[in-house]
């Protein structure tokens, strides 16, 4: 079993744009390329089914006086025998 949580915040200043799993347009088509669906192909490509899914409440403390509250999503995959 596999579980990954991620708000899918891609920053170029942690993460090189080429090795984003979406968060963009296609150039081609316009159309938005969603970071849970080709995370879902990912894995489905890599023999694992999504067995669980659910948004987890984040809240990160920058200093004193400015939190940020993010929406994570979890993700519970199995791999198929």
């Amino acid at each position: 079993v596999v579980v990954m949580i991620t708000p899918f915040s891609w920053l170029t200043e942690f993460t090189p744009r080429g090795k984003w799993l979406g968060g963009f347009y296609d150039p081609v088509s316009k159309e938005p390329i969603r970071s849970q669906d080709v995370l879902q192909k990912v894995m489905e490509e890599r023999g694992f089914d999504l067995i669980h899914e659910e948004e987890i409440p984040l809240v990160i403390r920058e200093h004193a006086r400015k939190y940020q509250y993010i929406i994570s999503r979890a993700t519970g995959w199995r791999k198929v025998e």
